[in-house]
């Protein structure tokens, strides 16, 4: 309508994100700023690759989300010579909550309370299968993609009311959300998977490929020095001797059947290389539970892991 024609798109592949930082680069070198809204692992990863490059990228800005949000992503975005702020949204209520320019938190979002309200399980979460800081959301707006009444998005995080002398605080907004992570759900490098596919995967598929029992396989969510996604397969010892590039593809596969939307999460993993085995018995927390889905140094005080770890990594290939 406005005669010029939208740019073809370019394929980047996840591996070698350079493309993209040159192209911030050249944006930047030309007096524009540049700005990405991407998932949180993908600009760590490409602030990374353009600090390794020699690629400058001061000034330019990022929108992160998708995935927690922790200083040492941050950091690594910093290091290039960016800067980037959280956004917290779900598909089902669009955007939640915008990043405070003054954080508590490197997640510390303004709650968009005249959008959406947000509650928490409180003390009776548990007997309803929720932590007690479980988030509860209700859709305010009358063009809300879909009508929510208290539902439970899969969410635990800290509500609190303070005042942060942030210029989202002199709009109205007062309510910050931060320290969120999942406890249904499984998100990294940008996917996110249902507890459900991901318990089916490892209770059934990968015992009846590899042996062992449904307590023998664990997924385990960590974060590297650079702020990088990391994902480990954890496989009991007891199951005997795998070839890790196999169980890497049996679980990839089986988590990629049954929706196509499964099926490009899976892809997503595989291209990125994200996915490690790690030869270890699976982490239990201090109750004796063992959860399917682990996240190594996001858990509340009462859930840390318990015992000495034995592990070895044995890399892709």
């Amino acid at each position: 309508m406005a005669g010029r024609r939208l740019p073809a798109p370019l394929h980047v592949p996840l591996a070698d994100p350079r493309p993209i930082a040159r192209w911030m680069g050249g944006v930047l070198a030309s007096g524009g700023t540049p700005h990405l809204l991407t998932f949180t692992s993908s600009a760590a990863a490409l602030c990374g690759a353009a600090f390794d490059a020699g690629v400058d990228l001061r000034g330019a800005q990022f929108t992160v989300g998708g995935e927690p949000v922790t200083e040492a992503r941050l950091a690594a975005v910093r290091r290039s010579g960016g800067q980037a702020l959280p956004i917290y949204g779900t598909a089902e209520a669009d955007v939640i909550g915008h990043g405070c320019l003054r954080p508590a938190a490197p997640d510390d979002v303004h709650l968009l309370h005249d959008l959406h309200a947000l509650i928490q399980a409180g003390p009776d979460g548990p007997s309803r299968g929720m932590p007690p800081d479980a988030l509860l959301l209700t859709a305010l707006r009358p063009t809300a993609p879909l009508t929510l009444l208290n539902v439970a998005l899969g969410d635990r995080a800290e509500l609190e009311d303070r005042a942060c002398s942030c210029p989202l605080e002199a709009l109205g907004w007062t309510t910050h959300v931060e320290s969120v992570r999942g406890y249904d759900k499984l998100t990294a490098g940008g996917m996110t998977f249902l507890d459900t596919d991901v318990i089916r995967v490892l209770e059934e598929a990968l015992p009846a490929r590899f042996g062992g029992g449904p307590v023998h396989y664990q997924l385990v969510e960590d974060e590297a020095a650079d702020g990088r996604a990391r994902l480990w397969l954890r496989v009991d010892p007891a199951v005997g001797q795998v070839e890790a590039d196999t169980v890497i593809d049996s679980f990839l596969t089986a988590i990629g059947n049954g929706t196509e939307a499964g099926r490009v999460m899976a892809e997503q993993w595989r291209s990125a290389g994200l996915l490690r085995v790690e030869r270890a018995p699976p982490l239990t927390l201090a109750s004796g539970k063992i959860q399917h889905l682990h996240r190594r140094g996001g858990e509340r005080p009462a859930d840390r892991e318990v015992g000495r770890t034995l592990a070895v990594e044995i890399p892709p290939g």
